[in-house]
């Protein structure tokens, strides 16, 4: 599942393509754009830094939550795992990459761009498994630069796409974490449910209910379709407008993002051995909402792959409450790691290789829609 950053694909400086490179600069401006590159220098260097950081915690934490846990426990996983259940979550994950496809057709459909369906098709695979992999910030986002420019996208266009492609994994995080919270039964630990209560000095102690996340889960993507009905002209900025998709685009976006999200949990369900899962025990619902708060996780702290943040959400949320069953969910991220993540990324990097160095496949055939 795509873990998408809004941040410029190519550099974290603004483009100075408009500029007129034959304008003598001022000496007196050097010192304060030295400073200026300096402290942005200082702010990327803070940024990796802080995500270094995080995951450093995540696997101190991790590792916490694996002690006592020996190798036999996670085999016992492994041994109990049907192979037919890794059959299907490598069929899902086939069928999700398709889906994901979709994320790439509505954002070039509202860019008014026109680009062969095999190409959509492999900016998707390549962008958003390089994003699961390395992160957004280090590897979707470039290799998605790369690819969309040699099909005659400008910059302006990639990052409108990025943006879009953004707008849509939220929503369709969004609908299915209202509807789980509102309508289905989630079995969130008690460990977890303390830290959805927080001290107010308006209102004293505050609890964040599932029903009151649900509710406004579900009245942000109610908000955003109601925008798309009523504004329908360009929303602008200075220089910059917006246009929001019409109602019909939108409602594509909730279908194919909450389809993603879906395939990508029941991937994971399926490595889950059957002794842990059930109405009882492990539930999809659950399984569902610990996706998706990884997911969350790992955009907001813009870790590479939510490497560690997937791992310790999924063992806090997941564990029963012996911990009995942090054996077999390790053994099914571990699984779910190589099928999900690694076998798209080698994938990837085959259609990478044959976009960058087969001039047929190189040539630009993208054009605005007359």
């Amino acid at each position: 599942m795509p873990a998408v950053d809004n941040q410029d694909p190519h550099s974290s400086e603004p483009s100075r393509s408009n500029e007129n490179p034959h304008v003598p600069v001022d000496d007196a401006t050097q010192p304060n754009r030295s400073a200026g590159t300096l402290v942005g220098r200082l702010g990327e260097t803070g940024k990796i830094t802080a995500v270094i950081m995080i995951m450093a915690v995540a696997f101190w934490f991790v590792s916490k939550k694996l002690k006592g846990v020996t190798w036999d426990d996670v085999q016992r996983g492994f041994d109990s795992l049907p192979i037919s259940h890794v059959v299907v979550a490598i069929l899902l994950t086939a069928l999700n990459y398709l889906i994901l496809t979709g994320y790439d057709w509505i954002a070039i459909r509202h860019l008014k761009k026109k680009l062969p369906f095999s190409r959509m098709m492999a900016g998707a695979i390549v962008g958003y498994s390089c994003g699961n992999v390395l992160g957004w910030l280090f590897g979707g986002n470039v290799v998605r630069y790369r690819m969309y420019s040699k099909w005659g996208f400008s910059t302006l266009e990639i990052i409108a796409l990025v943006s879009i492609l953004s707008i849509t994994f939220w929503l369709g995080l969004f609908l299915l974490a209202g509807i789980a919270f509102l309508v289905l039964p989630v079995h969130l630990p008690q460990d977890v449910l303390e830290m959805l209560k927080f001290e107010s000095k308006l209102w004293g102690e505050v609890s964040l209910s599932q029903q009151l996340l649900g509710t406004i889960f579900l009245a942000c993507v109610g908000a955003y379709l109601l925008s798309c009905i009523l504004i329908r002209k360009p929303i602008r900025f200075k220089d910059f407008s917006v246009s929001l998709p019409p109602f019909r685009l939108s409602a594509m976006q909730l279908t194919v993002s909450a389809g993603d999200f879906l395939l990508a949990t029941t991937t994971l369900y399926a490595l889950l051995p059957p002794d842990v899962v059930g109405p009882d025990k492990i539930n999809f619902s659950t399984v569902l909402i610990a996706y998706l708060t990884a997911q969350i996780a790992a955009v907001l702290t813009h870790v590479p792959g939510g490497y560690g943040l997937l791992e310790a959400i999924l063992l806090t949320f997941l564990e029963g409450p012996d911990s009995s069953n942090t054996g077999p969910v390790l053994c099914a991220v571990i699984l779910f790691r190589l099928i999900y993540y690694l076998l798209p990324f080698v994938v990837a990097i085959i259609i990478f290789v044959i976009n960058e160095y087969l001039p047929s496949l190189s040539r630009a055939e993208s054009s605005d829609v007359g």
